[in-house]
């Protein structure tokens, strides 16, 4: 079986362009985005959700091993077709959802660097990755999701949203002890109108006559 991929060599570079559709650097790609700053956080995203919410809810929906997507295998290491393991949930602020997450790694990690995965439950992949001092995360990808895109379909059917709804998405890699996982986020329309709690609203300047 071959081994994982070194991580710091998945960027692009300006002999292997990006195609049409493909992940892209986050910048400049993220500045036409809207979600600019979403797509940027390097630390906890579900501690920035908790702080732009009364209430944070984490739905999971499935974890499992399963078949990667087909643009995950690379990263893996992996063959198309061997399966891996697979977490996804949905994010919700004050019950509404903003984030769809899909995390993948191979199997064989949950017995070493990353078992903790094995028994993480109903609590946020963040928060275990965030608490670990040794892990490192690698460079940021985006993407505008094509509606078709395994993501945007999974992310849009776990949201109730339609079909074809277009939507931007991040990933990147968590490395601890060599082992990496993939951690995906697709920002849902609800993503775009949290604001910080406790910011006070803007008070329109009366018009001076």
């Amino acid at each position: 079986m071959p081994g994982p991929p070194d991580v710091s060599a998945l960027r692009q570079s300006p002999a292997n362009p990006p195609r049409p559709g493909a992940w892209l650097p986050l910048r400049p790609a993220a500045g036409r985005s809207g979600l600019a700053g979403w797509l940027a956080e390097r630390g906890s995203l579900t501690a920035r959700l908790r702080a732009h919410c009364g209430q944070f809810v984490l739905l999971r929906l499935g974890q499992r091993p399963a078949t990667p997507h087909r643009d995950e295998t690379p990263l893996l290491g992996l063959p198309q077709g061997r399966k891996a393991w697979v977490r996804e949930v949905l994010l919700l602020a004050d019950g509404v959802p903003v984030v769809y997450a899909h995390s993948v790694a191979r199997t064989e990690v949950l017995r070493g660097a990353w078992r903790l995965l094995a028994r993480i439950g109903g609590k946020p992949v963040g928060d275990a990755v965030f608490a670990r001092p040794l892990t490192r995360r690698g460079a940021i990808e985006v993407r505008h999701l094509k509606p078709g895109h395994p993501l945007q379909r999974a992310a849009c059917a776990a949201a109730g949203l339609p079909p074809d709804t277009r939507l931007w998405a991040r990933r990147s890699a968590f490395v601890h002890a060599g082992q990496a996982l993939w951690v995906s986020e697709v920002f849902l329309p609800g993503a775009a109108v949290l604001r910080p709690r406790g910011r006070p609203r803007r008070r329109r300047m009366s018009k001076q006559r």
